[in-house]
């Protein structure tokens, strides 16, 4: 299985939701993820989420009517889920397995389906991988699940390069997560596409956390090139999950593709 075993795993469960609250963003996300289902005119249209995660999106989505399948590396994550009165509520419509997503055949769990009208990466999920063939092997798992008139539909991050010194280093404060003020530092690796930081954490009692995180960034144009090389074609790209114009500061992109 491909994963970055120090930067992702059991030791972000407990805290994920905490960090990384719902809110408007999952709102809009999923209002979106409803409009792209709706593209494949499938009558009831079945959506995969590769990084359910402890299902921020999954679950809204599936109260939205939508049949999910939800893949993730971490099993922790996935007893947060199904832990969460919500997604009780949507045994029905929602499932979820451990799985790889750069792997199809864990995406093939009994039961699951095997085609999809909606597969799915929110939250920059992809950019966690290691490098750009992980990704690719992602792009290409993701391509063969995919129904006839389906779409895939990716979040991703656009990094601010101008963000870190001439010696491509980045120390900054990010804010308060819950109770705890947050600073982050980081390294940019420019030619390798990757920034390796530090998420550092200062809760009331004087506990330290220190999660470490990977970030592979993923240019529009690459991911292009992977979609083709796995017989898909881009039909919009959008800074963020609305129409907009996109600016030196816009800090994500929404990319969907179907087959050729």
């Amino acid at each position: 299985m491909t994963v970055n075993e120090q930067t992702y795993g059991a030791g972000w469960a407990a805290d994920y939701d905490m960090i990384f609250p719902d809110g408007p963003g999952v709102d809009a996300t999923v209002d979106a993820l409803v409009a792209y289902a709706a593209k494949s005119v499938a009558a009831e249209p079945v959506a995969l989420e590769l990084g359910v995660g402890t299902g921020r999106v999954a679950i809204p989505l599936a109260k939205r009517g939508i049949r999910v399948h939800g893949i993730d590396l971490e099993p922790t994550m996935l007893e947060v889920l199904r832990a969460k009165p919500a997604a009780v509520e949507v045994t029905d419509r929602l499932t979820v397995a451990v799985g790889d997503m750069t792997d199809v055949e864990t995406f093939l769990t009994p039961g699951a389906p095997t085609k999809y009208d909606l597969v799915y990466t929110v939250f920059t999920t992809i950019s966690a991988l290691p490098d750009g063939a992980a990704q690719k092997r992602c792009v290409q798992a993701a391509s063969q699940v995919l129904a006839e008139r389906g779409r895939f539909v990716l979040e991703v991050a656009l990094p601010r390069l101008d963000s870190f010194d001439g010696a491509g280093r980045r120390s900054r404060h990010v804010g308060k997560f819950g109770d705890s003020p947050t600073m982050e530092t980081a390294r940019l690796h420019l030619v390798d596409q990757v920034i390796e930081s530090e998420i550092v954490m200062f809760s009331p009692d004087g506990r330290v956390r220190v999660q470490p995180i990977h970030h592979r960034f993923l240019w529009p144009a690459e991911l292009d090139l992977m979609a083709e090389a796995a017989g898909m074609r881009r039909v919009s790209l959008t800074p963020g999950w609305k129409p907009g114009s996109f600016t030196p500061s816009t800090p994500l992109y929404v990319a969907e593709y179907v087959l050729v």
